[in-house]
């Protein structure tokens, strides 16, 4: 028994020993063990200018003896020779023990399409305050976000606006929204601005800009293009592309011609019917019926732009050689704009013009900010009539009143107006009550209208009487006379005739009675 208590004495004594040198003894440190499980990008293809998410897996290992903090998670970019630029963060994510897993959202964007080799971290703390890591690679490739522009034009005139045609592109795989063009930098002009509502995933439409280019060889033209991105975050971009400039060259021709019938009237985008007013002092003309038929006075105007830049505000007036308003024509809207190589006609209707020297058409313009005009002569003569007397009967009554019946004949192709027949007083005629002048009015070309007319004439020394016809035919009054003979006179002394008729009227009075004295007698005598 005494021998044992020194061997239970040591073992007392070597627990006693032992036990508090483990007690003070250094602490093993926390094991965090963090990783990054795996990563997916959406949307599938990501554009430039709209968001990203690349979202991840965090786990804390199983065999970790810590539970952990978690900071963030981070989308890095890697600089060479730089600070690493962090373009997306998620924070505040919570805490997880080991064994357990969080998957981690983080949205980010870049502004240009291409390939991108990024990089994932997530960052903790763990109970003793330590920091731990864990990174893993995301890589990323992104295509064009913003509308695509495409400019197309036929050349850009110096001082002129000049149509650009932009077609807008969407190359995402989302509708984009409220997109709006604007010209920007030194080509502008008043038209610069367009606006698309709604542009679907790769879809194109095209928009018609205008630009207005200094005096330049080239020049520069920038499109800017606000939209709305399918997140709904409004965004910019600008596309820019030099244009070379051409000098501006104005040149625009007028030719008039006999209207071709059911070509009358070609205007451009269908303008059918032009404005008009006739003899209103300058009002729009309206056009002639197509089924109406042409005629001399039909006149086809075509105007044509030869220069290489539009023409706006085109319209159409009549003069005369001198300068004169044909308000009997009037005016012509033959387009709102005509761009180089285009033409537009109307057709004119003379057939109330009142001058024999022609028409000069003259077409009015707006090019390059200035007011112009181009002109040409249409060799043209008003239809005239000419006024004649036929079909004359004149008789003269014993006591000289004279009567004249006939008709006023048109041998001219206008029509004659404010005709007026009267017998012109000589010194042996005078008019005479009711017809001393006859109203004819007015008489179409290859017509006639009846006359009556009544003189005093003294017989014994007239031989004829004189007509005075006036009318007014191509706007001018015109007057003429004509000397109407009286019947023939057969030469006998129409007093010496009336004396025979009377002698030879008593000779047989005479012998009548002495045939009846003589009947009587041997009547008498007989019985």
């Amino acid at each position: 028994m005494v021998r044992e208590r020194p061997y239970a004495l040591l073992a007392v004594v070597g627990l006693l020993l032992f036990g508090p040198v483990a007690a003070v003894g250094p602490a093993v440190a926390a094991d965090a063990r963090l990783t990054l499980t795996d990563a997916t990008v959406t949307p599938a293809t990501p554009t430039a200018g709209a968001p990203i998410t690349a979202e991840t897996t965090v786990r804390l290992s199983g065999g970790s003896n810590t539970s952990l903090t978690l900071d963030e998670v981070r989308v890095v970019r890697p600089r060479d020779g730089g600070d690493d630029e962090i373009l997306g963060r998620a924070t505040d994510l919570g805490r997880l023990s080991p064994g357990e897993t969080l998957s981690v959202p983080v949205t980010f964007t870049v502004d240009e399409p291409r390939s991108y080799d990024l990089r994932l971290e997530v960052v903790g703390t763990d109970v003793d305050g330590e920091t731990a890591r864990a990174t893993r690679p995301l890589t990323v490739g992104v295509e064009a976000g913003a509308p695509q522009i495409e400019l197309r034009t036929d050349g850009v005139v110096a001082g002129a606006d000049t149509p650009v045609r932009a077609v807008v592109s969407n190359p995402t795989t989302a509708a984009l929204r409220g997109i709006e063009l604007t010209v920007t930098g030194p080509a502008t002009g008043e038209r610069t601005r367009r606006t698309v509502a709604t542009l679907a995933a790769g879809a194109s439409e095209t928009v018609n800009l205008s630009v207005r280019a200094p005096e330049a060889s080239e020049t520069r033209v920038a499109v800017r293009t606000d939209y709305t991105t399918p997140v709904g975050v409004e965004r910019t971009a600008t596309f820019a592309r030099n244009l070379t400039v051409a000098p501006l060259e104005t040149d625009v021709g007028v030719r008039a011609q006999r209207a071709q019938g059911d070509q009358q009237a070609q205007v451009p985008g269908g303008l059918s019917g032009l404005f008009g007013g006739g003899a209103g002092g300058g009002a729009l003309q309206p056009q002639a019926d197509d089924d109406e038929e042409t005629s001399e006075a039909q006149v086809d105007v075509t105007v044509t732009n030869f220069g290489n830049a539009p023409i706006s505000d085109v319209e159409l007036l009549a003069r005369t050689p001198d300068g004169a308003a044909l308000s009997a024509v009037g005016r012509f809207a033959v387009a709102p704009e005509l761009g180089p190589g285009e033409s537009a006609t109307v057709t004119a209707d003379l057939s109330r013009v009142e001058t024999v020297d022609g028409v000069r058409f003259v077409a009015r313009y707006d090019a390059a900010g200035e007011r112009s005009e181009s002109a040409t002569t249409y060799d043209y003569a008003a239809a005239r009539g000419a006024a004649e007397l036929t079909g004359l009967d004149v008789s003269v009554s014993d006591d000289g009143r004279v009567s004249v019946d006939g008709n006023l004949a048109n041998v001219g192709d206008g029509d004659v107006t404010s005709a007026v027949v009267a017998v012109e007083p000589t010194a042996y005629v005078e008019p005479a009550y009711p017809q001393r002048t006859y109203f004819v009015g007015t008489v179409a070309g290859s017509e006639f209208a009846p006359f009556e007319l009544v003189a005093q004439a003294d017989t014994a020394n007239a031989t004829a009487l004189t007509v005075r016809v006036q009318y007014t035919t191509g706007g001018e009054r015109v007057t003429e006379t004509a000397e109407v003979p009286l019947p023939a006179d057969d030469g006998t002394d129409r007093s010496t005739d009336r004396q025979s008729l009377g002698i030879a009227l008593a000779v047989t009075l005479g012998l009548l009675v002495t045939v009846v004295v003589t009947l009587f007698a041997r009547r008498t005598r007989n019985g």
